[in-house]
């Protein structure tokens, strides 16, 4: 058996008629990384057998169709093609198009509770940017009846639907998870002129949890111009970037594009990992859409042109996804701007067990102990198994896994525990590891002990007394915040530190910039107020703590 399907009669029914507006913040938007039943498509099929089979074989497979008539009919060919009818849901759901992507879900969780719910934008077609010979035929005509397949959906799991006013076309936006997204500027067109940017940015946090939406130019000559054709998030600090041959039209814009992307900020405060892809034309000037993948809880599925670039771009797959499952998925109606992403939408686990974990990585100066701090938070509520939540590390890559249990630190689902010091040089590879009494197991990263966190410790020179120069830290508390906080910061004798605090887009802070430190640190209290008593806007902000070469950024939300 696959993952688990959602027991209906378990959940409290919530009629299609009972749609509630705004959501209750919080909001959060779920990554496609995250713990996901499975996938959403649509019959008639838009995507091959292959694809089907692989999106079943261990995930549930929710398949909409118009009535019994279809259901029949797509119940016989999945069993005459392998599909694993187990793991297969069947919706009578009307459909007018097989892009699932585009129209499907918005998966979130919402209020207090931090409840499931389905957020069900607008939907009426994929207007070409600027006009192109398929306009009339790409907008309109057929698109209402999608328009409202998240109101049945919503009926069918059971689950509270906000019908955001505005416009979100799946393939062009994409999410953290942390309140982050991305879109390509098509979509401020697609929302003109019934929101100005400033009020679909305004809308995007009111509804979404959105702090930091970030709109890159338009990829394409002209196209429906959507992000998922030319950029990924892999993961919180990993985005995958299409690159294209010098001569081709569209090599000044993703050039415009990548200028954008290289020097954004990710949750964590730091700089992006931009990995590319390259990819060639499949049939004149049309550009294999790689980036145009799907990721679906330990597998990764990328379409194939057919073209000698295909083997490479699984390559990079793999090497920037270590432990998932990458497949290559032929098929002779992809387009470069409609792959097989286009055509997927993940259902989420809505009793998902997180972890979330800034990590340690590259050069960390030597200390006593590493401090690791994490967040676990348990969806279904059963509550964390303490003894099998913790960090499994390693040194210089030894054939065992040491394992250290984590503890519960200040601050919501907030946990942490210590890796103990290692010698200079020393690689240390660790991961985390979560269950609940639900019977989730987690790891992050998920694709754990194959995908691991690494970072070395950095060769330093001894003090005179013979002891070692202790490393620069910075611990916050409490986070999340109402507003007064405390920073306690060390840093190594003889050195001075800097504290400067970004909002979630880069810009310093006015007001909260604490300085220069001594060469003891000390602990600094801050309330999150601008000067004159007047408190920041509710999110994320970034504290930075500078000293000589080393850096450290910790993510803070400030809350009511």
């Amino acid at each position: 058996m696959g993952r688990e399907l959602i027991c209906l009669a378990a959940a409290v029914l919530l009629t299609a008629a009972a749609a509630v507006a705004q959501p209750q913040p919080p909001v959060r938007l779920c990554a496609e990384w995250e713990p996901a039943y499975g996938t959403l498509i649509r019959w008639p099929l838009g995507i091959p057998w292959e694809l089907v089979c692989g999106l079943a074989m261990e995930d549930s497979l929710y398949v909409l169709v118009e009535d019994e008539y279809q259901q029949g009919q797509a119940e016989s060919e999945f069993a005459q093609q392998g599909v694993n009818l187990d793991n297969c849901r069947f919706l009578q759901i009307e459909t007018y198009s097989h892009w699932t992507r585009d129209w499907g879900p918005h998966s979130a969780f919402t209020g207090p509770e931090r409840e499931w719910s389905i957020i069900d934008p607008m939907f009426d077609g994929y207007p070409w940017i600027p006009g192109g010979p398929y306009e009339s035929y790409m907008s309109g005509r057929g698109f209402e009846v999608d328009d409202v397949v998240n109101v049945h959906l919503a009926d069918e799991m059971a689950c509270p639907l906000h019908q955001l006013p505005a416009y979100l076309t799946g393939g062009n936006f994409m999410t953290d998870g942390h309140g982050i997204a991305y879109s390509s500027s098509a979509m401020i067109t697609e929302n003109q002129p019934m929101w100005t940017p400033e009020e679909l940015e305004q809308l995007a946090e009111d509804w979404l949890g959105v702090e930091s939406w970030r709109f890159i130019p338009n990829p394409e000559e002209y196209g429906i111009q959507h992000i998922d054709c030319c950029a990924k998030l892999l993961d919180e600090s990993t985005i995958l970037l299409k690159e294209v041959p010098s001569w081709h039209p569209d090599h000044p814009r993703l050039a415009a594009v990548e200028d954008v992307l290289s020097t954004a900020m990710d949750c964590y405060g730091d700089p992006y990992e931009i990995v590319s892809v390259y990819c060639e034309p499949y049939s004149g000037d049309a550009l294999a859409a790689y980036t145009n993948s799907y990721i679906l809880n330990g597998k990764v599925f990328v379409p194939m042109f057919g073209i000698p670039a295909d083997s490479a771009a699984l390559s990079v797959y793999e090497g920037a996804m270590p432990g998932y499952d990458v497949i290559g998925v032929p098929y002779g109606q992809w387009y470069y701007y409609d792959a097989l992403h286009c055509r997927t939408r993940e259902i989420m686990d809505r009793e998902m067990l997180l972890i979330w974990h800034d990590p340690l990585e590259g050069e960390v100066p030597w200390q006593e102990s590493f401090a690791v701090e994490v967040m676990v938070h348990d969806h279904s509520g059963a509550g964390l198994i303490q003894d099998q939540t913790g960090i499994r590390w390693r040194a210089d890559g030894g054939p065992g896994w040491n394992w250290v249990e984590l503890d519960t630190l200040p601050g919501p689902d907030s946990l942490g525990a210590a890796i103990p010091g290692q010698p200079e040089g020393t690689l240390v590879d660790y991961y985390i590891a979560a269950e609940d009494y639900s019977g989730r197991e987690e790891t992050l990263p998920r694709t754990a002990p194959e995908g691991f966190f690494q970072f070395q410790v950095a060769d330093t020179a001894h003090v005179a007394d013979g002891n070692r120069p202790m490393a620069a830290s910075m611990r916050i508390r409490p986070n999340p915040t109402s507003g007064p906080l405390t920073v306690d910061i060390r840093v190594p004798d003889g050195s001075e530190a800097e504290l400067v605090v970004y909002d979630i887009s880069g810009r310093v802070v006015a007001g909260l910039d604490a300085g220069a430190l001594d060469s003891a640190g000390g602990t600094i209290n801050l309330d999150l107020r601008r000067p004159g008593g007047a408190k920041l806007p509710n999110g994320a902000y970034i504290f930075r703590l500078h000293c000589g070469d080393f850096s450290r950024s910790e993510k803070v939300v400030l809350v009511e």
